[in-house]
């Protein structure tokens, strides 16, 4: 079986940026995590990461997003974390940590540019 996770950035409004993680993420791609969040930093926008279709993390993307969000926690917004998320982030611990949002689609969300990510081979 095929595990595939994708990376969507697109422009959020007049100023902020929206990624949207999908599927499952591990050790096995959190370079391609760090890629795009080290390049969404550098932008110094509003960003808000959309965890709705997140389907796994395992501890280490789990920690990664936790420490992400203690140190940009002025320009960084978590939004509908899927259950999978929520499980991970209390399985850590890290419950405390993170102030997830939960709102619907906004409208003002246009693409950008997309990075697909590939995925591995799920043992």
């Amino acid at each position: 079986m095929y595990v595939m996770h994708v990376i969507e950035v697109r422009e959020w409004g007049e100023e902020g940026v929206l990624v949207e993680l999908r599927g499952e993420f591990d050790r096995h791609n959190l370079q391609d995590l760090r890629q795009v969040r080290d390049s969404v930093v550098a932008l110094r926008r509003p960003t808000m990461v959309d965890l709705s279709e997140v389907t796994f993390l395992d501890v280490e993307a789990t920690r990664e997003l936790t420490i992400r969000s203690r140190l940009y926690a002025h320009h960084l917004t978590f939004r509908n974390p899927s259950p999978q998320v929520r499980a991970s982030v209390t399985a850590c611990g890290f419950d405390e940590w993170f102030d997830f949002r939960s709102d619907s689609e906004d409208p003002t969300c246009r693409r950008a540019y997309v990075q697909k990510s590939g995925g591995r081979m799920a043992s």
